[in-house]
C-alpha cells in the first residue's frame, strides 16, 4: 500500500480542521472569512454634509465609514497578501509533514501486511479442524443402526454433542419432520433431492445464514433421511477471536458469496464484499469501502477445500490510529505556524491599506442599497484622496435621484390601486348576467365542478333544478322584448329571495334558470322547486303601459347527482320536458321518468 492511496482521506480533512480552528482565531483572521467582530465600529452617525441640500432633503442624516474599520472582503489586498502568506506556509508545512510521516506510514503498512494474512491463515486452520471434528462427531452419533426410536431422540443427541446448537431430521425433499434447537428449517434441495455434504450454509427462519453439516442416516432413493446439524456459532466465534490480531477488529467465517456465517468482534457485519479470487493466494491485505460509512482493512484465507473463507476486518482509522495521532499533532504545529505568519503579514499590510478598506466597505454598502453614508476625507491630494472625494459626490447625486424615484413610486402605487379595483370590477362582470344580476352560465359551470368534487369527497347529496318560463315567446310577442327583460329581472329577484344562501341560482340561458342545491336530496330539491313555482305563480307583473297585472308560470325539472355529470344534466332536462308536456306550471323529477 502506498501512502498516497491509504491516507488521502486523512489529508483531505485538513481544510475542514483549519476552518474549525478559525472559529477561535483572532478578530483579524475572522474578518478574512467574513466573520464580523462584535466590537467593530464600521459606521458612526455624523452631522449632515455641508452641501446636503443637493439631495433635496437637507435634514437627512448620514453615516460615516470609519477609516479604522477592520471590515475586509475576500478581494481586498490585505486578504490577498495574507492568503499568499498562508498558502506559502501551508505548502511548506505540508511538504515537511509528508517527509516526516511517510516512514511511519510505511512501517505501519508493512506490519499490517505481515500480521493480518497470517492471523487469517491460523484462524482458518483452527476453524477447519473444529468443523471437521464436528462433522466426525455427527457421523459417530448417527452411526448405524438407525431406527425409529433414535429418530425421536434428537434432543438427546444434541445434549451429547460439543459442537452443535441445533439438529433437524429432513427427508430428501428438504422437508423437516423433527427438529430441536436452532435448526428450524432444512437446507434447500439440490436438483430436486437433498444430498449429503460435509459443510453447508443454511438460512434459519429468522433469515440468518449459519454453518451446518448433514449426514444420511437411513433409507434408499426418495425415502432417505438426513440429520442436519447447525454448528454452535458461539464456540466458533470464540475460536476465531483467539486469532484476531487486533482487539477492535472482527474475525468471522464467510461463504464465497460474502454471507457471514459466524464471527467475533465489536461490529460483525451480516454481509461483506465477496473475496477476490487471488486474495487467498498472495496473502495480501485488502481495503474495502463496499458499504456506506464502512472503510476497513482486512485479510481472507480459504477454509480447506471448501468455498468458505475466514476473514478479518478492522476499521481503517483503528488500524492506522497511531499514524493518525501523529498526523494530528503535526497538523496542529503547522496550523500554529501558519497563524503566526499570517498575523505578521496582516499587521504589515493593514496599516498601509486602511484607506482602500474604507472605500471597499463603502462600495459594498452602496451595492446593498445603502446611500446615506460618506467616506471621511483625510485632505490628502494623492490618488486615494481624489477617489474618496469623487465617491462622496457620486453618493450626493444618487440620493437626489432617490428622492425623485420615491415621488414617482408613490404616484405609481396610486395608479396601481385604481387599476386593481378596475380589474376586480371586470372580474365580477365576467361572471354576472347583465340583465338579471345573477351568476351567468360560465360561473355556474365552474361552481358545478367544485360542488361535484365536494359531493364526491364528503359523500353528500347534490341536486339540480332547471326552471323554464312557460310561454315566454308569446309574452315577448305580445308585450315586446323590453317587457320580457323586465319579467326576467323580476323573476330573478323573486327566486333569489326564495333560495338558501348556500344554493346557487344562475341564468342558464334565454328564459331558463338553474339552481344548484348542495347537501340536499331529491325530496328536499322537489320541495324547493314547488316553493319557487308557487311563489312565481302567485305573483303578478306589469308588462305594458296599460298597467294590467299579468301572471306567469314556470315548469321545473329536478334531478340528483349520481356520479355522471352529463347524465345529471340530461335527467334534469328530460324532467323539464315532461313538466312542459304535462301541461306546464308543474314540477317533475327524474324518478317519474319513463323507461326508454
Amino acid at each position: 500500500m502506498e501512502f498516497s492511496s491509504e491516507l488521502q482521506g486523512v489529508i483531505g480533512i485538513f481544510p475542514l480542521q483549519v476552518d474549525q480552528r478559525l472559529l477561535l482565531a483572532p478578530k483579524w483572521l475572522k474578518n478574512i472569512y467574513f466573520l464580523n467582530s462584535p466590537d467593530r465600529k464600521a459606521v458612526k452617525p455624523v452631522r449632515p454634509m455641508a452641501d446636503s441640500s443637493a439631495t433635496g432633503n437637507p435634514e437627512r442624516s448620514m453615516s460615516e465609514i470609519d477609516p479604522q474599520s477592520d471590515h475586509l472582503t475576500i478581494n481586498s489586498l490585505v486578504t490577498k497578501i495574507v492568503l499568499m502568506a498562508f498558502v506559502g506556509s501551508f505548502a511548506s508545512a505540508l511538504l515537511v509533514s509528508w517527509t516526516s510521516l511517510k516512514p511511519i506510514q510505511e512501517t505501519l503498512a508493512q506490519s499490517i501486511e505481515e500480521r493480518y494474512p497470517e492471523a487469517a491463515r491460523r484462524a482458518a486452520e483452527s476453524a477447519s479442524a473444529w468443523l471437521s471434528a464436528g462433522h466426525e462427531e455427527l457421523l459417530r452419533l448417527t452411526s448405524a443402526p438407525w431406527d425409529g426410536a433414535r429418530e425421536s431422540a434428537l434432543a438427546g443427541l444434541l445434549h451429547e454433542s460439543r459442537y452443535f446448537e441445533g439438529l433437524a431430521l429432513c427427508d430428501s425433499r428438504s422437508a423437516a419432520f423433527d427438529r430441536v434447537g436452532s435448526a428450524s428449517i432444512c437446507p434447500p434441495a439440490s436438483d430436486g433431492s437433498l444430498t449429503e455434504g460435509e459443510w453447508i450454509p443454511i438460512r434459519l427462519s429468522n433469515g440468518v445464514v449459519v454453518p451446518a453439516t448433514s449426514v444420511s442416516v437411513s433409507g434408499e432413493g426418495e425415502s432417505r433421511v438426513f440429520v442436519v446439524a447447525v454448528f454452535d456459532r458461539k464456540q466458533l466465534a470464540l475460536l476465531l477471536a483467539e486469532h484476531a490480531p487486533h482487539p477492535d477488529g472482527a474475525m468471522f467465517l464467510t461463504t464465497g458469496a460474502g454471507n457471514v456465517l459466524a464471527g467475533a468482534g465489536h461490529e460483525t457485519p451480516k454481509q461483506i464484499e465477496a473475496p477476490n479470487a487471488g486474495d487467498e493466494e498472495d496473502g495480501s491485505v485488502r481495503e474495502s469501502t463496499d458499504f456506506p460509512l464502512r472503510h476497513t482493512l482486512g485479510a481472507t484465507h480459504p477454509l480447506g477445500e471448501s468455498d468458505w473463507f475466514v476473514a478479518f476486518e478492522v476499521p481503517f482509522g483503528v488500524a492506522y490510529s497511531s499514524l493518525l495521532v501523529s498526523i494530528r499533532r503535526v497538523l496542529l504545529i503547522d496550523l500554529l505556524t501558519i497563524l503566526v505568519l499570517s498575523l505578521v503579514a496582516y499587521r504589515i499590510t493593514s496599516a498601509v491599506l486602511k484607506p482602500i478598506e474604507s472605500l471597499s466597505a463603502g462600495a459594498h454598502r452602496v451595492a446593498e442599497g445603502q446611500f446615506d453614508l460618506e467616506i471621511p476625507d483625510s485632505g490628502n491630494l494623492d490618488e486615494i484622496g481624489l477617489l474618496i472625494r469623487a465617491f462622496n459626490r457620486m453618493l450626493q447625486r444618487v440620493r437626489a435621484y432617490q428622492d425623485e424615484i420615491k415621488t414617482s413610486n408613490a404616484m405609481l402605487r396610486t395608479h396601481n390601486v385604481k387599476l386593481q379595483q378596475a380589474n376586480e370590477l371586470l372580474e365580477q362582470l365576467s361572471i354576472t348576467d347583465g340583465l338579471t344580476k345573477l351568476h351567468n352560465h360560465r360561473f355556474f359551470q365552474d361552481q358545478l365542478t367544485r360542488e361535484i368534487r365536494r359531493a364526491g369527497r364528503a359523500s353528500t347529496p347534490l341536486s339540480l333544478l332547471l326552471i323554464d318560463i312557460d310561454d315566454f315567446k308569446s309574452l315577448n310577442d305580445r308585450f315586446g322584448h323590453a317587457a320580457g327583460d323586465e319579467l326576467l329581472h323580476g323573476l330573478a329577484l323573486l327566486m333569489n329571495a326564495s333560495v338558501r344562501s348556500s344554493d346557487l341560482l344562475a341564468r342558464y340561458g334565454g328564459e331558463e334558470f338553474a339552481v344548484l342545491v348542495p347537501g340536499t336530496d331529491q325530496g328536499g330539491a322537489y320541495q324547493l322547486a314547488e316553493k319557487l313555482r308557487t311563489v312565481i305563480a302567485e305573483s303578478s307583473f306589469i308588462l305594458d303601459d296599460s298597467r294590467r297585472l299579468t301572471r306567469v308560470t314556470v315548469s321545473v325539472g329536478v334531478a340528483r347527482f349520481k356520479g355522471n355529470r352529463k347524465k345529471f344534466f340530461d335527467e334534469a332536462d328530460r324532467a323539464l320536458y315532461r313538466a312542459k308536456a304535462a301541461g306546464k306550471n308543474c314540477v317533475m323529477t327524474e324518478e317519474s321518468n319513463d323507461i326508454e
